[in-house]
């Protein structure tokens, strides 16, 4: 509701930004079929206890995180396969829930789920990744920054301990 209450309310296109509601009626009505949503509220999502990802998480997780969250990635399609990032194990309470989920193509969901990637989401939207030679990076809603090198060991560049990375170590 507008603070004014006789003031027009404010719509928001996606990938346009907001406009009145008026407007959207007068320019858009005649030409295109349109549905206009309340707010998502994305602090009030509860969690679920299922591994399919409901409705209204996947909304929320679109507009937290609207990219791809591989990284280097640029693909903000809709169509995105929504990843547990920690992955779903059947009867821990609480798995399916914001903080958790990522979305990713299919073929970036793959090489994390097969590829030897490993990712940790320390709080919602901020993902850290190592890859199979090492590295981490860091990637957010501004894109993605390396936060290290990778580290071969010169005896036998092909054989990469992935060992476990702390967060915590990355804040400090």
């Amino acid at each position: 509701m507008p603070a004014d209450p006789g003031a027009d309310p404010i719509a928001r296109i996606e990938g346009s930004g907001p406009v009145t509601e008026a407007w959207v009626r007068k320019h858009l009505g005649p030409h295109a079929r349109f549905t206009i949503r309340p707010v998502l509220d994305l602090a009030g999502q509860a969690p679920v206890d299922a591994y399919e990802i409901p409705d209204r998480h996947r909304q929320a997780v679109h507009l937290m995180t609207p990219a791809d969250t591989f990284p280097f990635s640029s693909s903000i399609s809709r169509s995105h396969q929504i990843d547990h990032t920690e992955a779903y194990k059947h009867g821990v309470l609480g798995q399916s829930r914001l903080g958790n989920y990522g979305p990713m193509t299919t073929t970036h969901h793959r090489i994390k789920t097969f590829g030897g990637w490993a990712v940790k989401q320390p709080f919602p939207g901020i993902y850290v990744w190592r890859v199979p030679h090492g590295a981490l990076y860091l990637v957010d809603h501004t894109g993605t920054r390396a936060l290290t090198q990778p580290a071969l060991a010169p005896s036998n560049p092909r054989r990469v301990d992935y060992g476990h990375f702390d967060l915590l170590e990355l804040a400090a």
